[in-house]
């Protein structure tokens, strides 16, 4: 088998990021798995490799003008005209210089001048605090922060449904909503990360590394909460400065991490900068996710977490070793118009119910969309837009179960020789590909826009899909490899740029598969 042109490493699903926080023996086995299916992909993609040459079509009018933070608007939340609704609390907080107000207004905010007084606040609120500033554990809390960057510890030493073991650091409790002024005005920025110095530590790191969170609930019950209007930077070059100056070797940053049973959480109009996932490259069972929506709980179903949105999200800035943009896991959720730049993946997920990856842009990643493990059942994967991939556009499949999904409208830009913008694994069935238009950009002519392939013994074929009027640029190939083979789909009206017919893909039905207007 033939090397590839230039070293990729993939990489797998993060199931030791849960591991971490949850204890799971089972999860840690199941991301050891993962890797190692992950690694033959580029193996895989590197058979298909091609010396053909020809004209290529230009990438870069599709790869401008691409998705963003929405235009910065204060919420409704925040507006001094307005009263909470009833049940809900209000704080401001700004940087006030040393100067502390009631929070009750914008003029006489709370001061969140240092991290220690800014995440003391919040975690008064999560927890409950006595004293002269006494309140209650807090449910349906507004936090409303001005302009400026407020730094924090984040999550620091905690570990979900668990008090705080040190008085540092905040959460996020239900029903939050965390509000800024807009990306443009508001940070929250971490100003250090954990040391793990023990070989046995709770979050299962290697000893010598480094770990941190901005943004996280407190426990399973903490459902919908919202984060808008704000800048969350996970502040990689500080903190790797840091690190090396204290002999940290790698660091895992994130930013934005929504576990709850129930759902109904909302991230919007958020940029997202700075996250890092270097321990991954040292050991390459931890991978870690910038913006996560899921559930851990235990033989739980993903329409128990449901209702949950993610958009206008840009993810980008990445500090470097393996990582997720947007995922997620365990739960149903609407993913529409973000933008992931400079990613391993940029989107991706597991144990998915009906959720909806739409009009987003994946730019400059390993993976456009990865989904490869558990049961995944009618996720849609519409109108979104990947470009300058280094080695895949959507990976789906292997071993678990991958049926009734809907690819359909989106836009693959084939960037290198060995690329493949649609690789099927393994176990995916009565699925639609249909109205797709995989292009060439950059040097990928001879690459592959479409293969199936079984990669794993746990797997079974690809088998009893649909696959329609897509559009496959002429220099790209078309593989179904046996068992997979092209014969036990449905295929019609896919062609060329030029509206000519894929001999490659030649129609095994006189008439449309499917109506796509009923899908």
């Amino acid at each position: 088998m033939s090397a590839p042109a230039k070293s990729v490493t993939p990489q797998g699903s993060g199931w030791a990021s849960l591991c971490r926080s949850v204890g799971s023996n089972m999860l840690m086995l199941k991301r050891k798995i993962l890797v190692s299916v992950r690694n033959c992909l580029w193996m895989a993609a590197c058979a298909m490799a091609c010396s053909s040459c020809g004209s290529r079509q230009s990438a870069q009018a599709f790869k401008q003008g691409q998705l963003a933070p929405a235009p910065a608007a204060i919420s409704a939340d925040c507006e001094a005209s307005t009263t909470p609704p009833p049940g809900a609390t209000r704080v401001y907080i700004a940087l006030r210089d040393g100067i502390d107000g009631s929070g009750q207004s914008v003029d006489d905010a709370r001061d969140g001048t240092t991290d220690a007084i800014f995440d003391s606040i919040l975690r008064c609120y999560e927890e409950g605090c006595s004293g002269p500033r006494a309140v209650p554990p807090t449910e349906n809390l507004i936090v409303c922060l001005g302009p400026g960057t407020f730094q924090t510890l984040g999550n620091y030493d905690a570990l979900s449904n668990i008090p705080h073991p040190t008085a540092q650091g905040f959460r996020i409790g239900k029903g939050w909503k965390v509000h800024g002024q807009g990306p443009d005005q508001t940070t929250v920025q971490l100003s250090n990360y954990l040391a793990i110095t023990q070989s046995n530590n709770p979050q299962n790191l290697p000893m010598g590394t480094g770990t941190n969170l901005v943004l996280t609930t407190a426990s399973d019950s903490a459902s919908g909460v919202e984060v808008s209007d704000l800048t969350v930077d996970a502040n990689y070059p500080a903190l790797k400065q840091l690190a090396s100056q204290n002999g940290s070797k790698a660091l895992n940053l994130e930013a934005i991490r929504l576990w709850s049973a129930r759902g109904g959480n909302w991230i919007h109009n958020v940029n997202v900068i700075n996250a890092a996932g270097e321990i991954g490259d040292t050991a390459q069972i931890f991978e870690t996710f910038s913006v996560v929506v899921g559930s851990v709980i235990p033989n739980s179903s993903p329409l128990d977490n449901s209702g949950n949105i993610i958009e206008n999200v840009a993810v980008s800035a990445f500090g470097g070793g393996k990582g997720v943009g947007i995922a997620v896991f365990n739960a149903t959720a609407e993913v529409r118009n973000n933008r992931v730049t400079g990613y391993n993946i940029g989107y991706g997920g597991w144990s998915l119910g009906p959720a909806n990856f739409h009009d987003n842009a994946a730019l400059d990643s390993t993976y456009g969309f990865n989904i490869d493990s558990l049961i995944n059942n009618g996720v849609r994967i519409e109108s979104n837009h990947i470009a300058s991939s280094h080695g895949y556009g959507l990976v789906i499949g292997g071993f678990g179960v991958y049926e009734n999904l809907v690819i359909r409208g989106n836009t693959v830009a084939v960037r290198d020789p060995q690329s493949i913008g649609l690789l099927f694994t393994g176990n995916v069935a009565h699925s639609v590909v249909a109205g797709n238009t995989f292009l060439v950009e950059d040097t990928g002519s001879g690459a592959t826009a479409i293969r199936n392939i079984v990669n794993t013994k746990q797997a079974g074929l690809n088998g009893s899909n649909i696959y329609q009027s897509n559009v496959i640029d002429s220099h790209l190939g078309v593989a179904f490899d046996a068992p997979s083979l092209l014969s036990l789909n449905c295929s019609f009206g896919n062609h060329d740029e030029k509206g000519n017919p894929r001999s490659d893909m030649a129609d095994t039905s006189a008439v449309p598969c499917v109506t796509l207007g009923n899908i």
